[in-house]
């Protein structure tokens, strides 16, 4: 329908083009004098020029987009590079190309900078660059560039677009955590602490066979320079249960900062090879089983950089990671609204659980609000383990940041 339309407009633009013409030629032929034929020759050259414009093949026209920052963090940088070619010398007064995102609010973000105004002429190529600041976390779709041709006065008016989709992930910014193992748990003894996380890579007890998403330093190459067998070392185990982080993708005043310190955790963990689970909750709920390699790693934050808040702010969480969360292990809880109906769904999920931890996200206020309050007093007053934090805490949040 809207392509019967342009066309429509186009015969339109042309048929008007057609009547400038003839009634020029009858006017000076009626009325006959130099000053009516020179009229018709001084218009004689645009309606021409315009004519040839309306059969110019906008198909010949060619874009190329380069995205010059390819990782983007939360307020980060993009940087776009984009170039027209078009194989046919035709003189073309002016183009307006405009690069389109599929959501609007991003358009709005550049300032009129994704769209750009060319002299085209007889050049094959032209160029521009533009730059979005602050751009927010999420996946963007830029789905092409629209390309729009005129002549002097405007009778002539062509659009075309040239499809030219990506997808640019802009992931969610990355806070130094200051990473303190929260249990050291060893198979023939136990520290007194709350969560355990670690595998001691510096006690190799045995080899067995390599397995998918086992660590390259892992590997035990003196058996394979033998054997040209992949064996993998097995360590000591500092940790006899598991750790699941599990983010609460309710709709929430913090919810950005929420995923910034789930992400934060995650790859900090990872890095300390931490025996590390991931959840998120709601409709979009995904378990990035345990994060051994750093393609795991990679898949969790890009789950990080697409999720968007999912469910109402009262809901409490589904039973979909149930078997998962029975695995046992310590649970650490990520939200801004410590409601115990919430609380209670994430628990009610879990099984031998060595320790429960909600960490709830405050705003840079830190202001506790009264229901903030009291839904932290009864998640204490039933054995939850509650620590409040700002975004400037984040390098604390494996300490104690707050009493209440």
């Amino acid at each position: 329908m809207k392509n019967a339309i342009s066309i429509l407009v186009a015969l339109s633009r042309f048929l008007f083009l057609i009547i400038v013409l003839a009634s020029a030629f009858l006017y000076a032929m009626f009325q006959g004098g130099k000053v009516s034929w020179t009229i018709f020759y001084m218009i004689l050259p645009f309606i021409l020029y315009s004519g040839a414009l309306f059969f110019y093949p906008l198909s010949s026209i060619a874009a190329e987009r380069i995205i010059r920052t390819p990782i983007v963090k939360n307020g980060g940088r993009l940087a776009v590079s984009i170039s027209i070619n078009r194989r046919f010398r035709f003189p073309l007064l002016y183009m307006v190309a405009t690069d389109q995102f599929a959501d609007s609010s991003i358009a709005e973000l550049t300032d009129g900078k994704q769209k750009h105004l060319f002299i085209f002429g007889m050049k094959n190529k032209v160029e521009w660059e533009y730059e979005i600041e602050q751009m927010p976390r999420g996946e963007h779709v830029l789905e092409g560039v629209e390309i729009e041709l005129s002549d002097f006065f405007g009778w002539i008016r062509k659009k075309y677009f040239i499809p030219l989709k990506q997808i640019v992930l802009v992931y969610p910014k990355i806070s130094d955590v200051n990473y303190i193992p929260m249990d050291t748990q060893y198979d023939r003894g136990t520290m007194a602490s709350p969560l355990n996380l670690i595998k001691d890579t510096t006690m190799a007890t045995g080899i067995r066979d390599y397995q998918s998403g086992d660590r390259v330093s892992w590997i035990h190459w003196k058996s394979f320079a033998r054997t040209q067998t992949l064996m993998t070392k097995e360590f000591e185990d500092r940790r006899s249960q598991e750790l699941i982080v599990v983010l609460d993708s309710r709709p929430s005043d913090v919810f950005e900062e929420q995923v910034e310190l789930a992400a934060s955790i995650v790859k900090e963990a990872s890095a300390h090879q931490a025996g590390l689970g991931f959840v998120t909750t709601g409709s979009e709920q995904s378990l990035t089983s345990f994060i051994q390699s750093d393609g795991q790693l990679q898949r969790a934050l890009i789950h990080l950089a697409k999720m968007k808040p999912s469910g109402d702010s009262t809901s409490g969480m589904s039973s979909h990671h149930a078997s998962e969360l029975k695995h046992g292990g310590s649970i650490l809880l990520i939200t801004g609204n410590p409601n115990w109906e919430f609380i209670q769904s994430v628990v009610g999920n879990t099984g031998s659980t060595r320790s429960f931890t909600c960490l709830t996200v405050l705003k840079e206020d830190g202001k506790k609000h009264e229901h903030l309050l009291e839904d932290i007093r009864i998640a204490k007053l039933r054995g939850v383990t509650v620590r409040t934090l700002t975004q400037k805490q984040f390098p604390e949040a494996f300490k104690e940041v707050t009493h209440l």
